[in-house]
């Protein structure tokens, strides 16, 4: 039981880092909806949301169905929102701290320049995320196989030290 119990979790943290590069490509697609909402549709911020909620996946559909909801009756800067509303769903990204400042940094700048501004700062953030996203494929196969070898040897440890 030990070790089946060790490679049950040895799975569940690998498929935790394949999760984490897929929710960095879900953040980069959120943001070329964005980009495509505010260069082309020139929809508002509220209704974009709304639209990119029921055309991503988890969790960012929830992210941003809540920020839509919430932007109503918000009487705070859209960058102190936004921001504010990462914290809060902090625990449903698997993002590293400066994956979340991107994230929070992406929505200081929402309605508050002009569209061609927004437009460069979303290209900026997509470029960001990108490198995030190379970076964590470069390192999947091997922190998989860590995870996998490590919690093979702790089970077979555990067993060792129970014998």
């Amino acid at each position: 039981m030990v070790l089946a119990a060790s490679f049950l979790y040895g799975w569940k943290v690998r498929e935790e880092l394949r999760e984490h590069v897929e929710q960095l490509i879900g953040m980069k697609e959120m943001f070329l909806m964005l980009w495509g909402e505010i260069s082309y549709a020139r929809t508002p911020l509220k209704e974009a949301f709304f639209q990119m909620a029921s055309q991503n996946k988890a969790p960012f559909s929830g992210f941003l169905q809540k920020a839509a909801q919430e932007m109503e009756g918000n009487e705070e800067s859209m960058g102190a929102f936004w921001s504010s509303l990462v914290e809060r769903e902090e625990k449903e990204f698997l993002f590293t701290k400066e994956e979340l400042g991107l994230l929070k940094r992406a929505g200081e700048n929402f309605g508050y320049l002009d569209g061609q501004m927004q437009l460069k700062n979303l290209e900026l953030y997509i470029s960001q995320t990108e490198v995030f996203i190379e970076k964590a494929q470069g390192e999947l196969k091997d922190r998989q196989k860590v995870a996998g070898a490590l919690s093979w040897m702790c089970g077979l440890f555990l067993i060792i030290l129970l014998i």
